[in-house]
C-alpha cells in the first residue's frame, strides 16, 4: 500500500512542498491497511506510533471497571494514538477500525529524525495534532451543553 503523500501534505498544509519534504514525509509515515472490527491500539499499553486515518472509520472506546463508553467515532483526517504518543504514557483509550481504514502511521523514531532533519514538517505535524485535539475539544464542549 502507497501513501498518497500529496493528500498528507495537504492535510498538514504544507504550502507549495518541494521534492525534498514530499521525500522526508515519505521516508517518516507507512501506510497500513486495517479491516474492520480490527483493534489498533488497546487500552493501557505504550503506542509507538501516531496515526493519521486517510480512509475509514475508526472506534475509541475507553474501558473502565464498570462498562465501556465509546468516546468517539472519527471519519477522515483524524489523528488518534496522539496523547500516548507525545506523553509517554499509557493508552487512554481502544481504538478499532469501525469500518476498513488506510492509516498512515510514524513512529516515535521517525518522528524524532523528522524533527533533527526536517523540522518545518515536524512543527506542521505537530500543529495538525493540535488542530485535530482542537476539533475534539470543541465537539466535545458542544456535546456537554446539550
Amino acid at each position: 500500500m502507497q501513501l498518497n503523500i500529496e493528500w498528507l501534505a495537504r492535510e498538514l498544509r504544507i504550502d507549495s512542498p518541494s521534492a525534498d519534504d514530499l521525500a522526508a514525509l515519505t521516508a517518516a509515515f507507512e501506510a497500513e491497511f486495517v479491516a474492520a472490527g480490527m483493534p489498533m491500539i488497546h487500552q493501557g499499553t505504550s503506542v509507538m506510533h501516531l496515526y493519521v486515518v486517510h480512509s475509514g472509520k475508526v472506534r475509541i472506546v475507553h474501558k473502565n471497571s464498570a462498562h465501556a463508553v465509546t468516546l468517539d467515532t472519527r471519519q477522515d483526517s483524524r489523528t488518534f494514538g496522539e496523547i500516548s504518543f507525545f506523553g509517554d504514557e499509557p493508552a487512554t483509550a481502544d481504538v478499532l477500525a469501525e469500518t476498513p481504514c488506510e492509516v498512515y502511521k510514524i513512529s516515535c523514531a521517525n518522528y524524532h529524525a523528522l524533527m533533527q532533519q526536517h523540522p518545518k514538517l515536524a512543527m506542521k505535524l505537530m500543529a495538525y495534532v493540535l488542530r485535530s485535539m482542537g476539533d475534539i475539544i470543541r465537539k466535545l464542549d458542544r456535546n456537554s451543553r446539550k
